[in-house]
């Protein structure tokens, strides 16, 4: 009995205590409840993305100005756009103070969902939010607004192109064209094209169609311009092949640029302890290439002098039996005999590089395909 008593003495000072602070202090704490009244709106309820119409406005959201908040805040606005419920979103974007409405474009929107995880090509429930939160003098529930919008995505289409002209193998119909592969970057479509492949001496352009006139596109003012035309015209100017074998095109329809030339060869390594790569095949140190120069492979070694090399190009599946580029003499001093030949498969001599004294050391190795020749720069 004794023990109770104690403990309700100490509650009751407690309680006197507290009274008496709350005099002195005046502590006060509410937390408002704010209903919405932003009434967030979509512009359209159902939506179809279109390729298109990819940079055009897709949907608007808009929405009236928050409530005043009792806690001298200012408002800040947050938009916010996910599958329903929000668990699956874009993080939150904090709109500039005086912004009422939140726009998205067709590509913009697709590729969004996309990155949410819904297929192009299917139609999904999407749900937009706009959070309006303060802090002031003490904390306010933020003021939520949200609305849903039903939306069909887009799969991203090919623009083809297609090569066409005497220079091509299957033969000069419009009908023969070869198809070019687009690179699609974000929302570049239809713009870049690359193409590695086998040309005849001949002329070539390029057209939008193989089955009707939907215009072409054909040399520039130089090699490296392009023009482009409404319809296929036998007025075209075409790009000149003047030597058969593998070539590399690069085309850029926005900047009406195009870059095309003999590579000569698929791939080139090397092998040898006259460029620092042993003697085991199949190599697996690769030349490096740029299409934005393709006739040039080129290799950073390490050579040694009195020691020899040769270099295996296109296919190292046959091992030593592959075709290997070689001097057209043995022994070959590469400052002073400086021709390529292509040997096929099983080729007999088996003709090499020679490093002198003088070529030892860190070097820069170039092969010219088209030229057929090699060089070796000192570093």
């Amino acid at each position: 009995m004794k023990k109770i008593n104690i403990l309700f003495v100490i509650f009751a000072i407690g309680m006197l205590f507290f009274s008496s602070c709350d005099e002195e202090y005046d502590v006060k704490i509410e937390i408002d409840t704010v209903e919405d009244g932003m009434q967030l709106t979509p512009s359209v309820e159902e939506l179809t993305l279109s390729q298109d119409l990819m940079d055009e406005t897709a949907i608007t959201f808009s929405w009236n100005p928050a409530q005043e908040r009792a806690n001298n805040g200012t408002i800040t606005y947050y938009f916010k756009l996910g599958l329903p419920g929000l668990t699956t979103a874009i993080d939150k974007i904090e709109l500039e103070e005086g912004v009422s409405e939140y726009s998205i474009s067709h590509f913009d929107l697709n590729a969004m969902l996309y990155g949410l995880g819904v297929n192009y090509g299917s139609s999904t429930e999407i749900e937009a939010e706009i959070i309006a939160s303060s802090e002031g003098d003490y904390f306010v529930k933020p003021e939520i607004s949200t609305t849903k919008v039903m939306v069909t995505t887009f799969e991203i289409a090919p623009v083809n192109l297609y090569l066409v002209g005497s220079a091509n193998p299957k033969g000069s119909e419009i009908s023969n064209g070869i198809k070019l592969n687009e690179v699609v970057e974000g929302k570049n479509i239809g713009n870049n094209y690359e193409w590695v492949g086998e040309l005849q001496e001949g002329t070539f352009k390029f057209v939008n169609s193989t089955t009707e006139d939907k215009g072409s596109w054909s040399k520039g003012e130089t090699e490296s311009g392009l023009v482009k035309n409404e319809s296929v015209s036998d007025s075209d100017i075409e790009f000149t092949v003047n030597k058969a074998g593998l070539y590399s095109i690069i085309l850029d329809k926005n900047e009406l640029k195009i870059v095309h030339g003999y590579k000569g060869f698929s791939h080139v390594w090397g092998v040898g302890l006259g460029i620092g790569i042993a003697w085991n095949m199949p190599s697996s140190t690769e030349f490096n290439w740029n299409p934005e120069v393709p006739e040039i492979f080129t290799l950073e070694c390490t050579t040694q002098a009195n020691q020899d090399f040769k270099l295996p190009y296109n296919d190292q599946s046959a091992g030593w039996g592959c075709p290997f580029l070689r001097p057209i003499n043995a022994n070959a001093n590469i400052w002073d005999d400086n021709q390529v030949q292509a040997t096929p498969g099983g080729y007999n001599p088996d003709l090499k590089w020679l490093i002198t004294e003088e070529q030892a050391g860190d070097c820069i190795l170039t092969i010219d395909a088209l030229n057929m020749t090699i060089s070796l720069e000192k570093k």
